[in-house]
């Protein structure tokens, strides 16, 4: 269009002048002073010309923002699954899209395991080789989420990552089943193999890790398959998709995503937790796999209602000097009658061995989760908030089919986790910020992110199971512990550098408070800094109680975090960061009798996003 009226204006220019030399009669009657020159024709030329460049810049400009404005509503939508969004608008740029990023992480460990040795159980707050307490290492990965635009209404969504979380030189070529015989030594290595699982890596080279499909509709969006689960901050649900993530929920679900009603979204859910046994190792007889049984399956039935702006709208209105207030709520119910414990405790749980021991036993388990999550931002002020509750019981907690009496017990969780945010735009360039979290805890010794631990509950061991129903379990008011209470955050809920990320392995029985600074020094370069001091709710589960006195610590201790980072604007990322933490009596092992030592940790990102 722009060089169809370039062309109309050349030629209706050439016109007016060819016209002006055509009609030399009209030249002589008209006045001397109007009379145009050669040199004034091609003087006018020339302007002409220059005004027709104009205009088209101008106009190639106004049409480069408008597709940039299209492309920025197109990658809010893609995190319609994460953000139960729904956008009314919605345009086809092209057949396929790719985004994603490529990220690779060098980083220094400085004695995190304290100096405390082993637990009872033989766990370390971190892993160390021998005498060596400074380990250092990089990994990478390479994350791709094409979207395929079968049509301005249909798409299909997925999420690939190859060598994910894979630390460089972890994979010598000829080394561990490589698939060379030519090195005798790692040290003769000349590269690399490439990962694979039970071979050189713990997972393989590639893993698709979703796939789902998307439909819009008058009434709302459709949305199947496996994608991603993010809610509110991500305190209990998380997808994972920040730049230093290594987890992120996955779910196997249908979600629908109404219109809005009433300026809310209505989005129910049903998320496939747990199918159990499946006739997949039998399909070359009977085909498609089946679900081997229902009634062992476990099922999430989820119900949100949220009030939330999107990117787009948030930005519109803070630039209108309006204020925004968003809310929502999440309710979950979890149920599962039977539980083929036999069959996922073996050695292929699954793919459906014909030979497997299907046995089962009744679970008779409900367990709900309410979340609540609001924030209030203006231009300057930013509060945000979420708490959730996790209530239920499993009837049976048995094992094993062949469990004892004891164990076969009621088990019931009581647990509440919740945490707040602040970011006050102090000066034009200075961000203050603060933050406080709590998970409730529970009395059983360990700490409890990691329940599945192996070994004795037993006081002053780091981390295990928090409920104990067999004989010789330490008493807890005089009683055998069949209730949960600790409540554990998304480990992708991520507030320092080493206590909670790497030590603990994530927030939970605990409560912590985090004041922090951001300064924007330059356009793309800012420098942070936090300080963060936690405590436990429950001194019982921390290493420092000890039984024969009754008495522990719950001072867990103080970090402080500081760093910078610097985006280019064109999808470069970078960043360093450096944290040490003066570890508090919580952590102190009472049975060591060894002085805590502070820990220190660097970490770098390079970053390539698109």
């Amino acid at each position: 269009m722009n060089r169809l009226l370039a062309a109309c204006v050349l030629a209706l220019s050439s016109a007016a002048l060819a016209q002006t030399e055509a009609k030399p009669e009209q030249k002589k009657e008209a006045p001397a002073e109007n009379a145009l020159s050669p040199s004034e024709r091609e003087q006018l030329k020339r302007e002409i010309m220059e005004d027709v460049r104009r205009s088209l810049e101008k106009n190639k400009e106004e049409v480069r923002d408008e597709v940039r404005a299209q492309v920025a509503t197109q990658a809010a939508n893609r995190t319609l699954e994460e953000e139960f969004q729904f956008h009314e608008e919605r345009k086809k740029l092209e057949l396929f899209e790719l985004d994603g990023y490529l990220r690779v992480r060098p980083a220094l460990f400085y004695k995190l395991d304290l100096n405390q040795g082993q637990d009872p159980n033989g766990f370390q707050f971190f892993p160390t080789s021998g005498a060596v307490r400074t380990l250092a290492e990089s990994d990478m990965r390479w994350r791709l989420e094409p979207t395929l635009n079968v049509s301005e209404d249909v798409r299909i969504h997925s999420q690939i990552d190859v060598l994910d979380r894979l630390v460089f030189g972890a994979t010598p070529d000829g080394a561990f089943g490589g698939g060379s015989d030519r090195n005798q030594l790692s040290i003769f290595s000349r590269g690399q193999a490439s990962p694979s699982t039970d071979r050189t890596w713990g997972n393989d080279s590639v893993a698709v890790k979703r796939a789902y499909g998307e439909v819009t509709t008058p009434v709302g969006q459709f949305l199947f398959g496996r994608m991603g689960s993010q809610w509110g901050l991500g305190m209990l649900a998380n997808s994972g998709n920040c730049e230093d993530c290594d987890f992120g929920d996955t779910v196997d679900r249908f979600m629908f995503v109404s219109t809005k009603v009433a300026e809310h979204y209505i989005v129910p859910m049903i998320d496939f937790v747990w199918e159990g046994p499946t006739s997949l190792k039998r399909s070359e007889l009977f085909g498609q796999p089946i679900d081997l049984s229902q009634q062992d399956d476990a099922r999430d039935y989820s119900l949100a209602i949220a009030k939330r702006d999107t990117e787009l709208e948030v930005n519109r209105k803070l630039g209108a000097g309006q204020d925004i207030f968003n809310y929502g709520l999440y309710f979950i119910w979890r149920t599962q009658r039977w539980d083929a414990v036999n069959f996922y405790n073996g050695t292929t749980p699954y793919g459906g061995d014909p030979n497997a021991d299907l046995r089962t036993v009744r679970r008779d388990a409900n367990v709900y989760t309410l979340d609540l999550w609001g924030k209030y931002q203006s231009k300057k002020l930013r509060l945000e908030a979420e708490v959730a509750g996790v209530y239920g019981k499993i009837g049976n907690a048995a094992t094993s089919a062949d469990a004892t009496v004891e164990e076969q017990q009621t088990v019931t969780l009581q647990q509440l986790g919740a945490v707040v945010q602040g970011d006050y735009l102090a000066l034009e360039s200075l961000h203050v910020n603060l933050e406080l979290g709590f998970a409730s805890g529970d009395k059983t010794p360990g700490y409890g992110y990691f329940p599945g631990r192996p070994g004795k509950v037993q006081p002053g061991v780091i981390d295990g199971s928090q409920y104990c129903l067999a004989q010789g379990c330490p008493l807890i008011n005089n009683s055998i512990d069949n209730k949960i209470s600790n409540f554990r955050f998304n480990p992708d809920y991520r507030i320092d550098l080493i206590l909670f990320r790497e030590i603990l392995g994530g927030i939970t029985d605990a409560v912590y408070v985090k004041p922090g600074l951001r300064y924007e020094l330059t356009e793309g370069l800012s420098l942070f800094g936090a300080a963060i001091y936690s405590h436990a709710v429950q001194t019982e589960s921390t290493v420092s109680f000890n039984p024969a006195t009754g008495v522990g610590d719950g001072n867990l201790g103080v970090e402080l975090d500081a760093g910078a980072r610097y985006d280019s604007g064109d999808g470069f990322v970078a960043g360093v960061s450096y944290g040490i933490l003066f570890p508090l009596g919580g952590l102190k092992m009472y049975a060591a009798g060894r002085d805590l030592e502070n820990a220190q940790s660097v970490r770098g990102w390079f970053i390539i996003k698109y």
